[in-house]
Formats: C-alpha cells, sequence, structure tokens
C-alpha cells in the first residue's frame, strides 16, 4: 500500500485552528496545508521540541503527546536544536491509526528552518507513511505548511500488484532519503535521494536495487545515467528502462515472474526507434538500402513470453533474389527455443501485441543500479 498524496493547493488559507481532541493521522493529512502554526520561542527548550510542541497544540496526536509529556530536558536546557531525529514510538499510546512519528528539524540560513513530520501507520499488517514540511520562520514566530515541497509530491514511478510501501528516512548530513519498496519480487527497491537546497530539498537521484543472478553480468556492464518505470502490458506491474549517457535504451528489467523472483533482462543495445504496444514494445531500425531489422517483444504477466526478430530485405524491380540475402523471421521463447516463421505468422505475432500507445513516463536521474541474490542475499554491483 503506497502513500496517497494530497493535492497541492495554489493558495495557502490562514484561518484559527483551536487546540483538538486527539486526531488520527487521516484527520491531520486532510488539513494541515491550510494550517499556518503559531510558535513561541522558548530559550529553555530545544528548538525542535519546540516546535513539536507547537504543531502538537494544533494537531493533537497521540504518540507526540505521550513523547512530550515523558520528555525531560538531557543535561543544561539551551534553546539550541537538539539535531538528529527525533524517533516517537507510541504503540502504547495510540490507536492503530497512528503509531509511529518521526521529526525531524533542519537548521537553515537566514532565520529559516525546515521541520519534518513522518506519521506513520499500521493497518491490516501494512506500514504505511506520510511526509508533513513546514518552513519555520524565527523572525516572524510562524511554521508555514509547504505543500509544494518536491519530496511530497515525488514518486520514483516504482508499482507492483503485490504489497508495495514507501518510507522516509534522514541522513546525518540532513539529506532525506525516500525508499519505494516491493515486499516480494524482482525489483526490490528504488531509494531516491534529496538534499538541502537553501529552504528546500533538492532531488539528486535515486538507487535501484533488483533481484536477478542472471543479471549480475549484465548490470556490471551497464553505463547507465538514467531511469524510468513504465506498466508497459498495464498488469499494475511496471517495468524498468535504463539509458546511457550516449541516450540510447539499453536494457529492460522485467517487474514480474513471481516463480523466480528474478528480474527478467531484454537486451535492446542496437540502436533504433522504439514502439510501445498494448502488449509489448519493439526496437526497429534502417540497416542499409532496402534493408529492415527490428525486434519485437510480447509481454504476458510482467514477463516477456516471446520474441519476434525481423530481418527483411526488399529487392529492386528486375533484380532476382539472393537465397542468403532473403528475409528471415525468427520466434524465440522464454526457454531459449527458437524456430523460423512465415510472414503471415509474423503479421499475426505483432497483431497479437495490439495497437501502438504513446508511453508516458520521464527520466530521472540513476545513482547506482544493483543487484541483490535471493539465494544468498549476496550483494552485488
Amino acid at each position: 500500500m503506497k502513500r496517497l498524496f494530497l493535492p497541492v493547493l495554489a493558495a495557502l488559507p490562514v484561518f484559527c485552528h483551536f487546540p483538538a481532541a486527539a486526531m488520527d493521522d487521516r484527520e491531520v493529512l486532510a488539513e494541515w496545508e491550510n494550517t499556518v502554526i503559531s510558535v513561541a520561542p522558548d530559550s529553555r527548550t530545544p528548538e525542535d521540541i519546540t516546535l513539536l510542541r507547537a504543531f502538537n497544540k494544533t494537531w493533537q496526536v497521540p504518540a507526540i503527546s505521550a513523547y512530550l509529556k515523558k520528555w525531560k530536558p538531557a543535561g543544561k536546557k539551551s534553546g539550541k536544536s537538539a539535531g538528529g531525529t527525533i524517533a516517537v514510538r507510541g504503540y502504547d499510546d495510540c490507536d492503530e491509526d497512528s503509531c509511529t512519528v518521526f521529526v525531524r528539524e533542519n537548521a537553515g540560513k537566514d532565520g529559516h528552518a525546515l521541520f519534518f513530520v513522518i506519521l506513520g501507520s499500521v493497518s491490516d499488517v501494512v506500514y504505511t507513511e506520510n511526509l508533513i514540511a513546514y518552513d519555520y520562520d524565527r523572525k516572524a514566530g510562524i511554521m508555514k505548511p509547504l505543500p509544494d515541497l518536491p519530496a511530497l509530491a515525488y514518486s520514483s514511478g516504482l508499482s507492483t500488484q503485490g504489497s508495495d510501501y514507501q518510507v522516509y528516512s534522514f541522513q546525518d548530513n540532513d539529506s532525506l532519503v525516500i525508499t519505494d519498496g516491493v515486499t516480494d519480487g524482482p525489483l526490490v527497491e528504488a531509494k531516491s535521494l534529496f538534499l538541502p537546497d537553501g529552504a528546500s530539498l533538492k532531488y539528486e537521484g535515486t538507487e535501484i536495487t533488483v533481484n536477478g543472478t542472471r543479471m549480475k553480468e549484465q548490470l556490471a556492464a551497464l553505463d547507465a545515467g538514467e531511469f524510468a518505470f513504465y506498466d508497459i502490458d498495464q498488469d499494475g506491474n511496471t517495468e524498468l528502462f535504463l539509458k546511457n549517457t550516449a541516450g540510447g535504451i539499453l536494457a529492460l528489467s522485467v517487474a514480474g515472474n513471481p516463480e523466480t523472483r528474478e528480474a527478467e533482462y531484454i537486451d535492446f543495445s542496437e540502436e533504433g526507434t522504439f514502439r510501445f504496444y498494448e502488449k509489448g514494445l519493439s526496437q526497429e531500425r534502417d540497416c542499409g538500402s532496402g534493408c529492415f531489422s527490428g525486434s519485437y517483444v510480447l509481454m504476458e504477466n510482467s514477463v516477456a513470453a516471446a520474441r519476434l526478430s525481423v530481418h527483411e530485405i526488399t529487392t529492386p524491380p528486375g533484380e532476382s533474389v539472393n537465397p542468403e540475402g532473403a528475409s528471415q523471421y525468427r520466434i524465440s521463447g522464454p526457454d531459449g527455443s527458437e524456430r523460423e516463421v512465415t510472414p503471415a505468422e509474423k503479421d499475426a505475432f505483432i497483431k497479437k501485441m495490439g495497437k501502438q500507445v504513446t508511453p508516458e513516463y520521464g527520466w530521472q536521474p540513476l545513482l547506482g543500479i544493483r543487484a541483490e541474490f535471493p539465494q544468498d542475499g549476496e550483494p552485488g554491483r
């Protein structure tokens, strides 16, 4: 179960919000971006605790309330930020809809700071997180919601029909990592990195992990700098595209095949034009005068069910056909079997792929791709 993002509002109306009774995550998420929170600075209390108190005065989250009741200063009282991440785990103090809260205050410049609250919920054994972000203006003494922060609307595009999750973590350098994960399947996770950028966070790129012993050599040889997720056969499982720095798509890793839990690798290293179909994709190119080459992949249940290789020679009028240069059509299966087919069978194969479609995906920076092996857990790059 992935997080559902709230729509971004063009304006942020400010209204008075009186302290409320205990609220669960859904109530907070429905209203937080419309409410500016007043902060009363306290020189005796760390700033992140002060901001947490201000937040909880408006949004009465049970886990935060319980945490603040038990909180005591460590050593000399100081208004300096305590730093790091406050982990509020209130399983004994909250219901199952609001059980974990992470709070982070990133000290900024020019009298501003970023303040984050991550609400974690457990429902039907599925753990889900939602990120809330504020710009804290120390001079004005207010926390302004940041619903348009890039990290709040970000999605790597990874999706499967299984149990997906999205979680957040903050690093020591104040960077944010958003992890899109899959509980079972060839594509394990995508970790997207956001670095501090003034009063905001800037998207740096994503590291992707896959399951696939057979992909070790191919992944090691890839010089991919960009990636994109796209669900070719519209079955709810996205496929992973990798593109090298020269601009050509190198490979396709299929998110599916639950029997082996390994990603399937389809090599598209040659140059050519990509065309997408309702149930597959092709790569086509001219290979010289009167020569056409094409590779057509039929997708079924996120797996490459079959592949058609086309090599067509057009003989000019009046010239005899060279048997060695005649057109050839071959269909290969996932088991490695291969057979020659007739032009009619070739046409039937392409027809089975359905109509051509225009894919909707965008290329994103790839920080790295790594393989983990289900057999022994050995990581590899």
